[in-house]
C-alpha cells in the first residue's frame, strides 16, 4: 500500500496536512462555536452519527478570541487521514487489514533518524513569558465535556520530559488541565514513561522540567501515542516514521520541541505543590478517576505560530473523534509484540472501538498445536498496550476477521465453552481511570476467552455455511449492479 500518491509524504507540519485534507474533502470548518462545551458537543454528535466517515473539524472565530486562533478535532479519525499522515496510499484504504499491515510496516520497519537541532522555526513567531503569560486569554481552551472539572489544553498533545538517569527524551500524550492563566495540571498514569521519568526528579526533591506541545503535527501525535522502547529516543522514532530528521529547537528548560509545532508551553512540575485535577471525560467513556491532588505545572514561557491551532482529542463514550487512529496504533503495537514474543501464526489483531481501544481485544491465529490459543491469549493480555486496563481478550481462528464484531461474537457463541474456555486473571495493571478498578488498589481483573474451534476437533468440527471466496468473486463480476 506504500506505492500510492507521490505527493503525500509523512506529515510533519499540521498546516500542510490540513491543506491536503481540505483538498480531498476531509476537513469541515466551523465558525462561532463557543469554547465552553459547544465545540466538544458538536464533535461528539458528529462522530456518533458518522464515525470514521466524519471529517476533521476546525473551529474558528471562537467567541472571546481573535479570528485565526483555532481548535482542531478528529485529526486522524478516518482511514484516509491516517494514511495521509504517514504517507501510505490514500486511495486503497477499504481493506482494514491491508491498511493495518501497511501501517505496521510504516511504524516498525524503519530505522530511527536522529533529529536536527535548529535555531529558528515557525513556532518562534510569537513568544510570551513570565508575568505576561495568561493561557486562558491567549488560547481558546475548551471545556470538552459537560461535567469536566475545568478547561483542558492538553488532550492531543505531546508532554516532553527527559530521564534524569539516561538522558532519554520522551513525548507522551497525558491530559493537561488549566488551573489558572499560569498553572496547569499534568496527569500521567502509573507505569507511563512520563510518570516514571517525573518520579525520578521528585524522589530527589527536584522540580521536573516539562515542555507541552499542544498544537502538534500528525507524526508527532502518532509517536507520542505509542509506547516506544526506552532504547529509542522519541524524536528519532518520529524521524524514522517521517523518513527525515525532525527539526528541533531547545527551550530554556533544556528540553527540545519540534520547530513546526503550533503551540508549545514550557515550564516545570513541582513535587511539593499540588491542586485538584479532574474529573475529565476519559477514554473509558466515563468521568472516571475523581478529582485528585496532582503536582502542578508552572508555565514559564509560551511559543506559538501566527494564527495557532490547538489540537484536541476529547474522549467520550465510544465512538468518538480520536478512537480510529488509537485502535490502529495499539493494534499494530500488540501485533508486533506478539510476533516478537514468538507467538506463531498470528493472522490479525484488533483492539476494538467499542472497547474504547483497550478493554476488548481480539487475536486471530492459525492453530498449530495444543495450547496455542491459550498461549496467544495469555501473551496478548499482558503485552503493551493491552496490559494497561485490559478486560477481555478473545482468541479466534484465522477464518474470523478480528475487527468484525459479528464474526467475533459468532465465534464466541459457537466455538467457546464457558466451562473450559474462560480463563480469569487477577491483580493486573489498571489505573484510577478504570471505573472497575478495585478500591484502594490499581489492580483489575480480566478474562481470556478461547473462541477457537477445539483443537482436538479441528479437522472434524462442522463446516461453516458461507459462500466460498471463489463463488463470491464470480457473482460479483457477473452481477455488478447488485453490488454497486
Amino acid at each position: 500500500m506504500d506505492g500510492g500518491r507521490e505527493n503525500f509524504s509523512p506529515q510533519t507540519d499540521l498546516r500542510d496536512f490540513l491543506a491536503a485534507c481540505e483538498e480531498n474533502g476531509q476537513l469541515e470548518k466551523v465558525d462561532g462555536a463557543h469554547w465552553d462545551k459547544e465545540m466538544g458537543a458538536v464533535v461528539e454528535v458528529l462522530y456518533r452519527e458518522r464515525v470514521e466517515k466524519a471529517k476533521a473539524v476546525l473551529f474558528d472565530n471562537v467567541p472571546g478570541y481573535p479570528e485565526g486562533f483555532r481548535c482542531l478535532y478528529g485529526m486522524l479519525a478516518s482511514p484516509f487521514r491516517l494514511a495521509l499522515a504517514v504517507g501510505m496510499d490514500t486511495e486503497r484504504t477499504e481493506d482494514r487489514f491491508a491498511l493495518l499491515n501497511a501501517y505496521r510496516d510504516k511504524m516498525f520497519n524503519h530505522e530511527p533518524i536522529p533529529p536536527r537541532y535548529v535555531d529558528d522555526g515557525p513556532v518562534l513567531e510569537n513568544i510570551v513569558e513570565g508575568a505576561d503569560v495568561d493561557i486562558t486569554k491567549l488560547i481558546p481552551v475548551p471545556i470538552h465535556h459537560e461535567l469536566d472539572g475545568g478547561r483542558y489544553i492538553g488532550t492531543a498533545c505531546g508532554v516532553i520530559t527527559r530521564d534524569l538517569d539516561t538522558g532519554r527524551v520522551n513525548s507522551g500524550t497525558y491530559r493537561c488541565m488549566v488551573h489558572d492563566g499560569q498553572t496547569l495540571g499534568v496527569m500521567s498514569s502509573n507505569g507511563k514513561q512520563g510518570n516514571i521519568q517525573r518520579a525520578k526528579y521528585f524522589a530527589k526533591g527536584l522540580p521536573c522540567p516539562v515542555t507541552i506541545v499542544v498544537g502538534l503535527d500528525p507524526t508527532h501525535f502518532l509517536a507520542a501515542r505509542m509506547t516506544i522502547p526506552d532504547t529509542v529516543e522519541e524524536f528519532a522514532f518520529q524521524g524514522g516514521l517521517a523518513g527525515k530528521p525532525i527539526d528541533l529547537i531547545t527551550g530554556d528548560n533544556g528540553l527540545p520541541f519540534p520547530a513546526h509545532s503550533e503551540i508549545v508551553i514550557e515550564g516545570e512540575q513541582y513535587p511539593d505543590e499540588t491542586r485538584l485535577e479532574g474529573p475529565f471525560g476519559e477514554w473509558t467513556g466515563y468521568y472516571a478517576g475523581e478529582a485528585e491532588q496532582d503536582p502542578i505545572f508552572k508555565i514559564k514561557k509560551v511559543y506559538y505560530r501566527n494564527n495557532p491551532i490547538l489540537t484536541c482529542a476529547a474522549s467520550q463514550k465510544p465512538p468518538h473523534s480520536h478512537l480510529f487512529e488509537r485502535c490502529f496504533t495499539r493494534s499494530v503495537t500488540l501485533l508486533e509484540g506478539l510476533q516478537k514474543a514468538g507467538v506463531q501464526d498470528v493472522r490479525g489483531v484488533w483492539m476494538h472501538e467499542a472497547g474504547a481501544g483497550r478493554t476488548f481485544v481480539v487475536v486471530s491465529i492459525k492453530q498449530r498445536f495444543y495450547g496455542h490459543a491459550a498461549q496467544a491469549g495469555l501473551m496478548a493480555s499482558q503485552l503493551n498496550p493491552a496490559t494497561y486496563c485490559g478486560r477481555y481478550t478473545v482468541v479466534v481462528d484465522e477464518d474470523i476477521e478480528a475487527h468484525n464484531l459479528h464474526d467475533v461474537v459468532w465465534a464466541m457463541g459457537t466455538r467457546s465453552d464457558p466451562a473450559r474456555d474462560f480463563t480469569q486473571l487477577t491483580q493486573c495493571q489498571s489505573s484510577r481511570l478504570d471505573p472497575m478498578h478495585e478500591e484502594g488498589t490499581l489492580f483489575n481483573n480480566r478474562v481470556i476467552i478461547n473462541a477457537c474451534r477445539p483443537y482436538d476437533r479441528i479437522d472434524t468440527f462442522p463446516a461453516v455455511a458461507q459462500t466460498s471466496p471463489e463463488l463470491a468473486a464470480e457473482v460479483r463480476a457477473k452481477f455488478p449492479k447488485v453490488f454497486s
